[in-house]
């Protein structure tokens, strides 16, 4: 299974500076079906919010090439 990027968006709203320590934070919007949503949220050591940004990714089968259900090993880690 491979896991193309189908749809990004950024919202730049502060610059980070080239030596600054972020964080990361990653959140799955929902339970995944073909495709899995995730939110993420880049902040400053002042906890500042310097970006937000959202991805699709889509589960596809190296095979056929076509989308697939999201593999159960992947479902059992979400819940």
């Amino acid at each position: 299974i491979m896991l193309p990027v189908v749809s990004m968006s950024l919202n730049y709203k502060k610059s980070a500076g080239y030596d600054d320590l972020i964080n990361v934070k990653t959140q799955l919007k929902n339970t995944p079906t073909a495709k899995i949503d995730f939110e993420y949220e880049i902040t400053n050591e002042n906890h500042e919010i310097l970006t937000t940004a959202s991805t699709t990714l889509v589960f596809i089968d190296m095979k056929t090439n076509r989308p697939v259900r999201a593999p159960k090993y992947i479902l059992d880690l979400i819940n």
